[in-house]
Formats: structure tokens, sequence, C-alpha cells
């Protein structure tokens, strides 16, 4: 049956018809109760009136639903209401991919896009157990800002299958989940009527990406029948023509997804993940378009350590393993005439097997240092080779049997044999012995553990290093290092709102005045009274006295030069801010951060265009990196991109669980956009959500700014200055835009010591 808009469904009102198939007819709605449009597909009898397919579909959706992959559409309710039965999903606006195709292929590069975000998703479902069993063009959507989604994930389960050696009767191509699967999409095995695992769905990923690579079908005969032959027994055409732009790696790639025998494709979407970004990395490299590359001489030594692999049987040991990475990296950056590839570059190839002429072209490095950690007890078994990237020969190997107390002797020892095998360029230097932080090996792991969980960036991951830092405190007071990471994860968060800034403030200054009584000689500790002088305080001149002396302690520190870039744009001194970030560019090309703020910079000096190219950089080596998204949707407003934008910061908001920073983010563009219902509803979600939590009046303020009521905007502006909100340093930033345009906002920079 059809709805109507006005229909009503709980809280749920139809409002407008959005397309149908043969899972059910789709509507756009509005959900009342938390304010917000969705989509409602409403179930087909078939499936609606059979009690035991209803109740499978209802454990998918469930399972489905758990994942919260930001690369899987989102299901936010199941009902049943006057006889009716729904799903309630994120609403997507954009297209199919099938509607994409029919313009012809996709460029290479962003087939390879495409691709990754899908192989992300089919991750995170089969390890959940999930299997798609119905991929193809109808079921992928690309929404206005590029994000894929999956649709229909998992419904393929909703019927049993057919058995035995059977043929499928139903022959037709069938709609979005489908049981079946669809004809051209099949697997052998579906075909056949067999037992299928997630395998099933890297054929027919494979046959989607041959699709988005040549314009036609892998598959495809005059009858379904001769279709399934050609599933069963023939290869498609080469991909790799001179006119293709297809390069024969990837033809392979294309390749192995589409073997005949499961065995034989990639086992994992995360392998298949894993290859489709070394394609990446070499299209990159080979085409020059993104690559940030250093210019080196040929005489001159390079290394890039990788992460140590985990082969302890204790997963979460894998902290201990970049952190023995990243003492080594830390060690050898002091050696003089040694190029060092940054930490976060290096990282990028962590849980690959790579060729190792590939990665070292990758970082630009002539030597690449690899290993594994296996952790029992308080027995440590280390293995570490030294590798020619030109000849892929081991220079060195050694396996270290120890005490797990003896970890810092063993990361000494590894430098050392480095340094040993580069003698006749490097000279007799002597290496600087790798400097124990702490004589409590317990409070070393707890800081190591608060690192891994702080180079994840999401706000979970923060909380938990925030918790292993003040428990590593605890077991050693004297550990200036996690003064400081205490000290530093309190500005993020009294910076994102997760605490009040008074309080955030208090806590951030008495580890940073802590760390820096235990240790002013090293960078790290330097930078947390950095975030204190200059997010909090204010204080320009002490906070580049800070910066500054962290880069002569260490100027080969990214973050550091990163963090002064910052400094410089806020002051309006743009050519020496892009000179700092173009450094920290040049130091870790692969860094999300340094790419992210040199967008940040480029789009605070008016550079809207190369904003975007910058901030593209880090959204092509992480796709949901939350630093660079809302700056990329600040800049399609600048450009008038609204829709763009919105679609950019809904993404956000869904990522981080309706942050109220983010969701501040969000209204504001809706305000932009000329969509003034979402955005006073998202005011009014942010006053309600003041009365159980902290919400910043900043947030409040740069919704009403576009809301045509600027006193209201400037009241509460003013009440986030006199909080000394520390997000007010970023006053170039795009949400302040209408703020900024009136001459109050000229005070309010004077009173912060700053002029336009």
């Amino acid at each position: 049956m059809s709805l109507t808009p006005g229909t009503r469904l709980g809280s749920y009102e139809i409002l407008a018809p959005v397309g149908a198939g043969g899972m059910g007819e789709v509507y756009r709605a509005r959900d009342h109760k938390l304010k917000r449009d969705v989509a409602i597909k409403v179930l087909p009898e078939h499936l609606a009136e059979n009690p035991q397919a209803l109740a499978r579909f209802e454990r998918e959706a469930q399972a489905v639903a758990h994942l919260s992959h930001p690369n899987i559409l989102a299901i936010h309710d199941l009902g049943r209401e006057q006889g009716i039965t729904f799903a309630v999903t994120e609403l997507l606006q954009g297209e199919t991919l099938r509607s994409r195709l029919e313009s012809g292929r996709l460029p290479v590069r962003k087939v390879i896009e495409v691709a990754l975000q899908i192989s992300g998703g089919l991750a995170a479902a089969h390890e959940k157990g999930i299997i798609h069993r119905d991929l193809k063009p109808e079921n992928i959507f690309i929404t206005l800002d590029g994000h894929v989604k999956i649709l229909d994930f998992g419904l393929a389960r909703t019927v049993p299958e057919p058995a035995g050696d059977e043929a499928p009767t139903q022959t037709r191509r069938t709609e979005p989940g489908a049981v079946l699967g669809t004809v051209g999409y099949m697997s052998p095995e579906q075909v056949r009527a067999k037992e299928t695992d997630h395998r099933t769905d890297i054929f027919s990923l494979g046959a989607v990406l041959y699709e988005m690579l040549s314009g036609r079908r892998a598959f495809q005969g005059d009858t379904a029948a001769d279709t399934m032959s050609a599933i069963l027994k023939e290869d498609p055409p080469e991909l790799s023509e001179p006119e293709s732009g297809v390069s024969p790696v990837l033809d392979s790639l294309v390749r192995r997804c589409l073997e005949k025998n499961p065995g034989e494709r990639f086992q994992s979407a995360r392998d298949l993940g894993f290859a489709l970004q070394s394609v990446s990395a070499e299209k990159r490299d080979s085409g020059g378009a993104r690559a940030t590359r250093v210019s080196q001489g040929p005489e001159k030594p390079s290394i890039a350590v990788l992460p140590f692999v985990n082969m302890s049987p204790d997963p979460e040991q894998e902290y201990f393993c970049e952190g023995m990475a990243e003492e080594i990296i830390n060690a050898l950056t002091k050696i003089e005439g040694l190029r060092v590839a940054a930490r976060m570059s290096a990282f990028q190839f962590k849980g690959r097997l790579q060729d190792a002429r590939r990665v070292g072209d990758a970082l630009n490095v002539k030597m690449l240092l690899e290993g594994s950690v296996r952790a029992a007890g308080n027995r440590l078994r280390v293995t570490a080779q030294l590798i020619s990237v030109e000849g892929g020969y081991h220079i060195w190997s050694e396996r270290y049997d120890r005490e797990m107390e003896d970890v810092f002797a063993i990361q000494d020892e590894i430098a050392s044999n480095i340094v040993n095998a580069l003698r006749l360029t490097l000279g007799r230097q002597e290496l600087p012995r790798i400097k124990r932080p702490t004589d409590n090996l317990e409070a070393y792991h707890l800081y190591l553990k608060g690192r891994h969980f702080w180079h994840h960036r999401q706000p979970e991951m923060q909380r938990r290093a925030l918790e292993a830092y003040q428990q590593a405190k605890e077991k050693d007071p004297s550990y200036a290092l996690a003064h400081a990471g205490i000290a530093w994860i309190h500005v993020i968060m009294g910076m994102y709102g997760v605490l009040p800034p008074n309080q955030a403030c208090s806590a951030a200054r008495i580890a940073a005045e802590r760390a820096l009584s235990l240790d002013d000689s090293n960078a790290d500790v330097l930078i947390s009274p950095w975030g204190v002088a200059f997010f909090f305080d204010w204080d320009w001149d002490e906070a580049e006295r800070a910066i500054q002396r962290a880069i002569a302690l260490e100027p080969n520190h990214v973050e550091a030069h990163c963090f002064y870039a910052l400094q410089l744009s806020l002051l309006g001194r743009q050519e020496e801010a892009l000179n700092e970030v173009r450094r920290a560019q040049e130091l870790d090309p692969l860094s999300t951060y340094a790419n992210s703020l040199a967008g940040w910079v480029l789009l605070a000096g008016g550079q809207k265009e190369e904003a975007v190219s910058e901030l593209q950089k880090a959204l092509d080596i992480d796709p949901d990196f939350v630093l660079a998204l809302p700056l990329l949707a600040g800049a399609h407003v600048r450009n008038s991109q609204y829709d763009q934008a919105i679609s950019v910061l809904e993404r956000v908001t869904s990522i981080t669980r309706r942050s109220p920073f983010w969701v501040a983010w969000l209204g504001w563009a809706y305000g932009k956009g000329g969509r003034p219902d979402e955005a006073l509803s998202v005011l009014r979600e942010l006053k309600e959500r003041t009365e159980k939590e902290y919400v910043s009046p900043l947030y409040i303020s740069w919704v009403l700014s576009e809301l045509k009521n600027e006193g209201d905007a400037f009241h509460w502006l003013e009440r986030a200055f006199e909080e000394r909100h520390p997000y007010l340093v970023y006053w170039r930033l795009p949400v302040f835009d209408s703020l900024r345009s009136d001459p109050r906002f000229d005070d309010l920079l004077r009173r912060f010591n700053l002029t336009r």
C-alpha cells in the first residue's frame, strides 16, 4: 500500500515518497521525537506477514544497527503501526552508484576512493558475522560529499536460501535486498546455490569494481542463464588497456576478487582494503598530484620504522608494539645525517603485508625496520630486521629474548645496530642512549596505552587516554610525560566541550606545571604549557616562547610545527604560518593532522580552493578524520555549496554520536543553507541539553548567528568570552563569519589582544 503525505506512523510523519523496490516502498519522513528527517521503508506483505521471516529480519537489522559504521546505512528504528511494518534509517542525499554509472565509467582515483569505503563497511560487517549477498551498484549510495553508504546490508538473509545443488529459480534481476542476489553480481557459489560466506561479498565487490573501471558489466549474457554460465566459466576482458588508465596491478587486484574458487580470492575485506590502499599510494606517487615528497640527495641515508607486529596472545598488546617502534623512531631522529620517516606516515602501513620497494617508494626511504613483539607474562621476545628497499634483502636481523624490564635496553640495541650498519655513511658518531622515562615499568605501559588511545582522536578514546595517563601518574608521580599527557587531554576536552573551560583549564594548568618542573628538556612536555598559554590564557607571547623552545629542542617535531602554524595564523602572520605547516607536511607527508592544519591555514587566509585540496589529502588517508571534515564543510559554505556542507556535517554528528560541538556546526550550516526549521530544531536541542550536560554558550551563538537574531547571538558569544572558551582562538573559522561582520566583534578582539 502507498502512504500519503501526512500519514503518521508513531512519532514519524510521512513527507513524500522517495522510491520503491522489491524490499518495499521508501518515504522521506519527519521524526518528531528527535526533530530530524529520516527515511522510512515500508516492508512488503510477504515479509511482514511471515512471522519467522520477520523475526529473522529484526535480528539481522539489530545486528546491522549495532555496527554503527560510517559506510553502512544506519538503521534507527523498527516499528509496526496500523498493520504496517517499517524500518527507519538515516536519510541520504545524493545518488546510487547505478545512477552515477549511467554516464559512463568512473576515474580510477574515484573508483579506488569508493572501493576503499565499501571494503571498510564490508570488513566491519563481516567481523560481526553479517554478510550482504546482494552487493551491486543499486545498493551502493554516494552522498553529495562523496561519502559511500552500503544499502540494505544484511537484508538478504530474511528468507531461507535454496538448499542442495539446485540452481536458483529466480533468474530475473532482483531489487535491493532480494534473497538470491542479483544475476551479474552473484558469486559462483550463489549461482550453484551452495553455502556462502563473507567471500561471496568479495566476488560481488570485484564485479562492481570492474564495472566502475570499465563502464561495462563483468558478466552479462543475452539471458540470465547465459550470465550465470559466464560467472561459472568465463573471465571478463582485461581492464589494463592503454587508454583505460587502469594499471596491471589494479587489474590483477580486480581479478583476484573475481576468482571462481573462494579460497583464491582475498580472504577478507580488510585485506582487500589494504591492497586498494597500496594501489592508491602507488597512483599518487606516480601521478604526483597529491604526494608530498621530501627531496633528498641519493647519498643521504633514510629509514622508516614500521609498527611492530603483535604476536602476543593478548590483542591489547598493540599499544606496546606501537610504543616500541615509536621509541626507536625518537632515538633515530637524533642521529645527524639520518632522515627518519615520521611516525604517522610510517604507521599508515600498519597491518599490511607489502613489497618493501612499494613501502619505501611511498615513504621515500632507502631502508625499512620491521619487527614483531611477543609478550607472555614477564617474558619478552622481540625480532627486528633492517631491510634494503632497493634489493629487498636483509641488512641485519636479530632476536631478543629478555625480561620485560629490559625493554629499554632492547630499544637501545636495535637503534645501535642500525647506526653500526650505516657506519660508512654516518661516520663514527655515538647514539644517544634512549632515556628511561620512568623506572616503573607498569607506569610506562600505562603511558603507552594513553598514547595509543590518544592517536585515535575519537572522544571516547580521549577519555580512555586520560584514564591511562592518570593511572601512570599514580604509579609514578615523577613521570613527566604522564603529567604532560593529562594536561593535553584536558586542553582537548575544554576545546571540544567535554568539560567546562574553567574545569579543563585548572586541571591542564596543574598537570602542565608539574610536568615542566620534572623535565623541561622534552618537546612533548613543553607542548602542554603552550596549550595552556594559547588556548586558556590567551598569552600569545608566552605561548610563542614555549612552542619555539619545543621546536629548538626537537626540530623535527611534527605537531610542534603544526601548533606554531596555528598560532601564527591566529595572529595574522599568514606567510609564516604556511611555512611552518609546510615544514610539518615535509616531515610527515601522510599525517592527517598536518594536512588538515594546512587546510585550516589556507581557509583562514581566504584560499578556499587550495584549502579543499589540502583537506582532501587528509581525507584520502582517513575518510572519517573528524578534524578535517568540519573544515571541509566550512569551505563548502564559503563556496555557497550548502547541501554538500550539510551532508558532511550530518555525517560528522553521526560519527561523534551527536556531540554538542558538532551538532552546533550542523545547526550553523542549516541556517547558512536556508533551512531555518532544522536550525531552530538544533537550537532547541542544544538548549535542552544544557539542563543535563555542559553545552558551551559559544555553540548556541553559532546557530543564532544564522537565524537573524544577532542580539541573542552576541549575548551568548559574550558568555563564551567570559568563560574563556578555548575555541575562540579559531575566530577566523567560517562559523564566526556572520558574527565577525558586526562591529562588536572588533571590541571582542581588542579584549582578546588581537586585531583583524
